[in-house]
C-alpha cells in the first residue's frame, strides 16, 4: 500500500467511531496516537437529532477528548446555510426539539401555518405523526422548499439498527411526489465545505473514514477527497461489488489506520 501523508481525518461517527453508546475497539488509542503526531481530527455525523456540541459531549463521555468545534453534523450544515442566506425565513421543522431550537437561534422563524411556510426542513423525528406529514405536504404543495437534513434510512445501535431520518423524509416525499429540493447530510458536500473551513486544510490533505458506501464513501468522492471504508458498521466486503465506485482503502476497523500514518 502506498502511504500518503494526510494532515486531517474526517471520521464518520455511528458505525465507525462508536456504535450507540459504545466506542469501537481501538478508537481511543488511534485517536490519541495520531493526534500526537499532529493529525487533525474532525467527526462527521448525519445525525441532526442533536446539535454538534451535544455529539461532541457524547464522544467525550465515551472517552474521546474532543471539543465542540471538532464535530460537524447535517444540522451544522443546515444552520450555516440558514445564517448565511435565509435569515428571517419562515421554517416548518419536522424534527426533534433541539433542531427546532437551533433553527430558531439561526435567525429563522418557526412556522406552523403551511400557507405561510417558506421552507420545510425534515429530519429524524421520533414524534412523527400523520398531522405533521399532512402539514408538510400542504406547505410543499403550495410552494415551500423541501429540505432534508439527511436521507439515511437506518442508523446503527448496539444490537442492530433503527429507522433514520430518511424514513421520515420518505413519508413526506411519497406524499408530495418528489424527492427533497436540498439535502445537507452525506453524500452531499455541504458538510465537507464546512469541515475544511474549520480545519483550514485542503481536500487533498484529508482522508474521509466511514462505514457506509452510499453515504461516507460517495461523500468523499463527491467532495474530491480520498476515502477509507471500515467494516465495523453497515458495509461488508461482499457489499463492495454492488457499487460502481470504490474506496481508496478498506480496513477492518478505524483502529487499523494507525499503521497507515507510521
Amino acid at each position: 500500500m502506498t502511504k500518503k501523508r494526510y494532515l486531517g481525518i474526517l471520521a464518520d461517527m455511528d458505525g465507525t467511531v462508536n456504535r450507540g453508546n459504545l466506542l469501537i475497539d481501538g478508537v481511543q488509542e488511534v485517536y490519541k496516537s495520531l493526534s500526537e503526531k499532529g493529525v487533525a481530527w474532525l467527526f462527521l455525523s448525519n445525525n441532526a437529532k442533536a446539535p454538534a456540541a451535544d455529539l461532541a459531549g457524547k464522544l467525550t463521555g465515551l472517552g474521546l477528548d474532543v471539543t465542540p468545534s471538532q464535530v460537524v453534523n447535517s444540522a451544522s450544515a443546515l444552520i450555516r446555510t440558514l445564517k448565511k442566506d435565509y435569515r428571517g425565513a419562515r421554517i416548518m421543522v419536522v424534527g426533534e426539539p433541539k433542531l427546532i431550537h437551533a433553527v430558531q437561534e439561526a435567525g429563522s422563524f418557526i412556522e406552523s401555518d403551511p400557507m405561510k411556510t417558506n421552507i420545510v426542513v425534515v429530519a429524524l423525528d421520533t414524534g412523527l405523526t400523520y398531522e405533521k406529514i399532512k402539514l408538510a405536504h400542504i406547505a410543499i404543495s403550495h410552494g415551500a422548499q423541501f429540505w432534508a437534513t439527511n436521507l439515511d434510512p437506518i442508523f446503527p445501535v448496539p444490537g442492530g439498527f433503527q429507522p433514520g431520518a430518511g424514513s421520515v423524509v420518505a413519508s413526506i416525499a411519497t406524499a408530495v411526489g418528489r424527492p427533497p429540493d436540498r439535502v445537507f447530510g452525506k453524500p452531499a458536500t455541504d458538510m465537507a465545505i464546512l469541515a475544511l473551513e474549520l480545519l483550514q486544510l485542503s481536500k487533498d490533505s484529508c482522508l474521509v473514514v466511514g462505514d457506509r458506501m452510499d453515504t461516507d464513501i460517495l461523500f468523499a468522492k463527491n467532495a474530491g477527497m480520498d476515502s477509507a471504508l471500515v467494516l465495523t458498521g453497515a458495509t461488508s466486503r461482499p457489499d463492495l461489488a454492488k457499487y460502481d465506485y470504490s474506496p481508496d482503502y478498506v480496513f477492518d476497523s478505524i483502529a487499523d489506520i494507525e499503521t497507515f500514518f507510521d
